[in-house]
């Protein structure tokens, strides 16, 4: 049975799709996160007086109904004009549910710098797949062959010869192929295949990658350890080519916006021929990150030139490391992002951790396809600006510099730049355009969740931005509030103080250290 009023159809649970739910994106009200609902339908809660039949238009007993929008009418214009109707007493969008998105990654668990940047917490805000974003990678190329890579290659990748002197010899190189490790690494932290349940999590789920090679094979080595050779070199005008390439695809079919990573550099100022290219880049709107330096010193080139954003590298202690270059550009341009035993993609279909400023630049160019794809009508400048106004002050650095203190004549943000990257606040900000009203990273994380002692040899619990600080303690209570176990560290086996598996239900472990306490919740299946 089907009524109609005021132009919409009170429809039976029935009419809805058995399966392919069509699906809307739209802001949440109470907190301004994109969230999914099912496309040209609304819930209603009427007056018993104006709609007192019964049929299928119920919703099991709950006094709501609902209702089939007008063809071609969108759900926000649909509650809003609900609202208006009489005998109308509440509306609602019929919101989709999902499993929480924790990566199915085996290793994500290990990946210490996605806790660090609270890549967990963006997550529920975009994975990357609302829109196109694909990050450049000019860099040694990526491994093709790559199970945690392979999928996200996009467009034709190609190789630039530094070994032609004026570097326009160029070649398609698809499936692309490493010179040495090196590339292979960097597109691992920024974008790889993520929640296909192998290997590590990609910072970016859904950005696609592509390969711009700029050094030559028999340079390199081929080998894990080539890159670090006195031949592995590439120059100016190479690096000029695979930018302008970049650009090009800018904004393009299967592309979408372009960010370009480059972890690579020299000791000296911005060449002209490259700030020219990287000027015409920025022009046509697209972001370009680059790696700080690892000498400590000023910070090097590309990263110095105008419209770049510079990344510095941060340790497992949240200090700046002592390697990261430093100086005014990141001051006024930059951030630091994880770069200290990142774990990561690396040849032979493998994983390895990596040291330096090249996979603090990754970290931050992925969280930039993050932003992208959940505001697609943000410019670079714009998604530049989120990173940093929502990074987070990570106060002492490894020189000791305090915020807003001085350390061998520097001022911290000349090290640490905007501060550190904090993907959550990113996110909740990109959306909300406001943090204004956000008290803290407050919300403490398991992964995975749930928990099955068949897949899982353990959790791992995040300790949030905000809480993090020494003496921490983690504690483990039953749904009764009972106590079951406190850990050691920020991983739980599932057993109890007695060493026994516990019995599956919900659990609530309570995060507490010199600056506060999270809570969290997980599932525990046996």
């Amino acid at each position: 049975m089907k009524k109609v009023l005021g132009g919409l159809l009170l429809a039976g649970l029935l009419s809805a799709p058995a399966c392919a739910i069509p699906i809307e994106k739209m802001f949440s009200v109470a907190d301004g996160r994109p969230v999914e609902v099912v496309a040209g339908q609304a819930l209603v809660r009427f007056s018993s007086h104006s709609y007192q039949s019964k049929d299928h238009g119920e919703v099991a007993g709950t006094g709501w109904r609902l209702v089939v929008l007008s063809s071609g009418m969108k759900v926000a214009e649909g509650l809003a004009w609900l609202k208006t109707l009489p005998g109308v007493l509440d509306v609602e969008p019929n919101h989709v549910l999902r499993t929480t998105r924790m990566p199915s990654d085996p290793l994500a668990s290990s990946q210490y710098a996605l806790q660090r940047v609270n890549a967990f917490g963006a997550w529920e805000y975009d994975t990357g797949g609302t829109s196109r974003v694909t990050v450049a990678v000019i860099d040694t190329g990526i491994d093709g062959s790559h199970p945690d890579l392979s999928g996200k290659l996009t467009s034709t990748s190609q190789f630039y010869d530094p070994d032609n002197s004026d570097g326009d010899q160029t070649g398609v190189n698809q499936p692309p192929t490493p010179a040495c490790n090196h590339a292979t690494r960097v597109a691992g932290v920024a974008a790889a295949y993520t929640d296909n349940g192998l290997g590590i999590a990609g910072m970016s789920w859904g950005g696609g990658l592509i390969s711009l090679k700029v050094f030559e094979d028999n340079d390199c080595g081929l080998t894990e350890s080539g890159c670090e050779g006195a031949t592995c070199a590439t120059s100016v005008p190479v690096v000029v080519n695979a930018i302008n390439y970049a650009r090009g695809l800018h904004n393009t079919a299967g592309i979408g916006k372009v960010v370009i990573n480059m972890s690579i550099g020299d000791s000296v100022n911005c060449p002209g021929p490259l700030q020219a290219a990287i000027t015409n880049a920025v022009n046509a709107g697209v972001l370009v990150v680059a790696s700080a330096g690892n000498d400590g010193n000023a910070v090097m080139s590309p990263a110095n030139c105008s419209g770049v954003v510079p990344v510095g590298a941060t340790d497992q202690s949240d200090a700046v490391a002592s390697f990261s270059s430093r100086g005014v550009a990141l001051a006024a341009n930059g951030l630091v992002a994880p770069g200290v035993g990142v774990l990561t993609t690396t040849l032979n279909n493998d994983y390895a951790g990596a040291t330096g400023t090249s996979f603090s630049a990754p970290m931050v160019a992925g969280a930039a396809a993050l932003v992208w794809s959940a505001r697609p009508d943000f410019t670079a400048s714009q998604v530049k600006d989120t990173l940093r106004n929502s990074a987070d002050n990570i106060g002492v650095s490894a020189l000791g510099a305090g915020s807003g203190a001085q350390t061998g004549g520097r001022a911290m943000g000349e090290t640490s730049g905007a501060g550190r990257l904090n993907a959550f606040r990113a996110l909740r900000l990109a959306v909300r355009g406001t943090l204004s009203d956000f008290e803290g990273d407050q919300k403490a994380i398991a992964f995975p969740n749930p928990f099955r002692f068949s897949q899982d040899s353990q959790v791992t619990l995040t300790i949030p931005t905000a809480v993090q600080g020494g003496r921490s303690v983690i504690k483990v209570y039953n749904a009764a509030g009972v106590f079951v176990r406190e850990l050691s560290g920020t991983t739980w086996d599932g057993k109890n103080a007695a060493g026994q598996r516990v019995v599956s239900g919900v659990y609530t472990f309570v995060v507490t250290t010199d600056k506060g306490t999270a809570l969290g919740r997980l599932t525990v299946v046996r």
